[in-house]
């Protein structure tokens, strides 16, 4: 666990990550888009989620470009 497991890495709001709990997180019924994983800085690769709310943020802005 890290300092910062709990701060999306794009926004730096909470993630609300409930990976570890005896519910399913929010985050295994949505895609996480390979593009909008790609702009997670490298230093904060794989030390905490993106937040339900940037990517529904990144979802409407690619349906609005198509």
């Amino acid at each position: 666990m890290t300092k910062y497991q709990f701060i999306c890495p794009l926004c730096q709001q909470n993630n609300n990550c409930a990976i570890n709990t005896v519910e399913p997180c929010w985050c295994t019924t949505k895609k996480i888009p390979a593009a909008l994983i790609a702009q997670v800085p490298a230093e904060k690769k794989n030390k905490s989620c993106i937040c339900a709310n940037c990517v529904d943020k990144f979802n409407r802005l690619a349906l609005g470009a198509s």
